[in-house]
């Protein structure tokens, strides 16, 4: 499959930079799990044979633990260790062995397996990439059982090309001399991917058989800005690259003299700029860029770990209030049911059914407890409440009344109660018709671009066969939009954009234009987003937005916004794809 030829390849952008290195492959050796039927007399051999690997794993990850300097990094490991740790998990695996009499690795490999499509039944790539940990695991486990564990040198200076990574790997990567990382599956929200971007090491996941693709030493070109991997580089290509590299170079560097500086145009509109996370450990990367909020924390893997537990719920939000303050963070209530994990329950069209607010209010013991947990973190005062996928009034309502209803229940249990202020997502038709009507119940509304497309296209963005039709600046989304932002203003309530069109330059410029106040977009794009603001022209924004929404296709908007993007910031079309 190889070849010498150059080989352009694309995938999933995971941290910033570009790299021109040659490669080396690093391939944990796959444990060979073959299923024996044990012999009366080797059965609690086998048991033992468990637990002490079990033990012996964990020890190793605790010392990792240990070696690691970065609290919030450390605590990653213990997802891992909670795993290995877990009763239920330990209790399956010697079921397995004693009553079925599985050998120790067949049994472990069952039960992981079990586990991990569970998982990957639910479209979430959220879900998936949990999946890929989970497996991951199971097979060092079933390594460290056979004595066949091995920690990888990853004292490198080039690129690292593997198939996937566990938390401990990345770990020790960002601790190696390493310039970039490829790997063949995994995706954004994985913990390693986390880990990677908060040591700036620049890296693409999702390249399709990179391993075979590419020998130790070949030239290879990394762009984990676009997700581009160019494999053996012509001379034309490689000085190409060189040339872009030194500009992006200075081009970063532009960016990080602006980090203090505020998102305030031209002509004097400051416009509130925070970061989106997905985990709590990402509130420690956004403190590294500057002061900033949190304009959308997606609480899904605080939903599928800790629904049922309050305690845990308020101690993430409110370390979370508490390390961004006096900033603000808004906490979007569980987003799930569509493509997102909920339950076993499946439905023909999961977008048109049960999801978001539908979900909250069919499980209000759910919502209730995390609504409890909210309120109950807010002791800073810097907390949002926003509700997503609301379709009509009856349902903000209802929101309104429980979110009110265990305001007074903590209230009577105890003093200094601080309520959050109260929101939510415009993301259905429906609700920006209505808008003026539940205007009148909350404190803001936050525009979630994805789902606004989406629903107002009839387009599912994540179908290979019709998802070049979704794009948010179809003038129809755009106008939406408008009618959005007009009835906020009229209402004086605070609108605020999430979603791909927040961090999109195209979408920025139209964003400032109709009188966006907030933009909430991936950290990693915030002082991109930033430079952009401070060369626009709120006026020339405004008519530019006008004259989008009179298009007649995405195209044409595209043509229009970008012509005013080449007069203020050519340099960000050079490295935006």
């Amino acid at each position: 499959m190889r070849s010498s030829q150059e080989l352009k390849l694309k995938g999933i952008p995971v941290s910033p930079g570009i790299v021109i290195a040659p490669v080396k492959i690093f391939k944990r050796k796959r444990a060979q799990v073959k299923e024996r039927i044990l012999k009366p007399t080797e059965i609690e051999d086998e048991v033992s044979k468990f637990t002490k690997g079990t033990e012996k794993l964990i020890s190793v990850l605790n010392e990792l633990k240990m070696e690691t300097k970065e609290e919030n990094l450390a605590r990653l490991l213990d997802v891992e260790i909670s795993i290995l740790n877990d009763t239920e998990m330990q209790n399956d695996v010697i079921l397995l062995i004693r009553n079925k009499r599985r050998n120790a690795e067949s049994a472990i490999s069952s039960v992981f397996n079990n586990r991990k499509e569970s998982l990957l039944k639910h479209e979430s790539s959220y879900m998936r990439e949990r999946a890929n940990e989970l497996e991951r695991l199971g097979m060092d486990l079933i390594a460290m059982i056979n004595d066949d564990y091995s920690r990888e040198d990853f004292g490198f200076d080039g690129i690292i090309a593997t198939e996937s990574l566990s938390i401990e790997q990345a770990l020790r990567i960002v601790r190696s001399n390493a310039k970039g990382v490829v790997t063949e599956v995994g995706g954004r929200t994985e913990h390693s991917a986390l880990i990677l971007r908060n040591f700036e090491v620049p890296t693409v996941f999702g390249i399709e058989k990179i391993t075979k693709l590419v020998e130790d030493g070949d030239t290879m070109i990394l762009d984990g800005g676009k997700g581009v991997v160019i494999i053996n580089p012509m001379d034309s290509t490689l000085n190409r690259y060189f040339f872009i590299k030194s500009g992006y170079e200075r081009y970063e560097s532009g960016l990080a003299s602006e980090r203090d500086l505020p998102a305030i145009t031209v002509d004097g509109k400051e416009i509130g700029l925070y970061a989106n996370i997905d985990i709590p450990e990402e509130a420690d990367r956004l403190l590294d860029l500057g002061k900033y909020g949190i304009g959308l924390f997606r609480t899904e893997m605080v939903f599928n770990e800790y629904s049922s537990d309050e305690e845990k719920q308020y101690q993430i939000y409110y370390d979370i209030a508490k390390k961004v303050y006096p900033n603000s963070v808004t906490i979007r209530s569980f987003d799930v049911g569509g493509d997102k994990f909920y339950s076993d329950y499946t439905e023909e069209n999961p977008f048109l059914g049960l999801r978001g607010i539908r979900v909250l209010l069919e499980e209000q013991e759910v919502f209730e407890r995390q609504i409890r947990a909210v309120i109950r973190a807010n002791v800073h005062s810097n907390i949002r409440f926003m509700i997503p996928m609301v379709s009509n009034y009856e349902e903000v309502l209802e929101a309104k009344k429980i979110f009110l209803r265990n305001k007074k229940l903590l209230e009577k249990q105890q003093n200094n109660v601080n309520q959050p202020r109260f929101g939510v997502m415009i993301e259905v038709p429906s609700a920006v018709f209505i808008l003026e009507h539940i205007a009148e119940l909350v404190d803001f509304v936050s525009i979630g671009t994805n789902d606004l497309t989406q629903y107002t296209l009839a387009v599912n963005r994540k179908s290979l066969r019709v998802s070049k039709l979704f794009n948010h600046l179809h003038p129809a989304v755009l106008k939406l939009i408008q009618i959005t932002t007009d009835i906020c203003r009229e209402k004086n309530i605070v609108v605020a954009s999430c979603g791909e069109m927040a961090s999109d330059p195209y979408g920025v410029v139209l964003l400032v234009g109709f009188g966006i106040d907030e933009i909430s977009c991936p950290s990693s794009r915030i002082l991109e987003v930033k430079s952009l603001i401070r060369r626009i022209n709120l006026s020339d924004a405004e008519q530019i937005a006008a004259e989008a929404v009179k298009k007649s296709n995405h195209r044409a908007v595209k043509d229009l916004v970008g012509e005013y993007l080449k007069s203020v910031m050519p340099e960000l079309l050079e490295f935006y794809e």
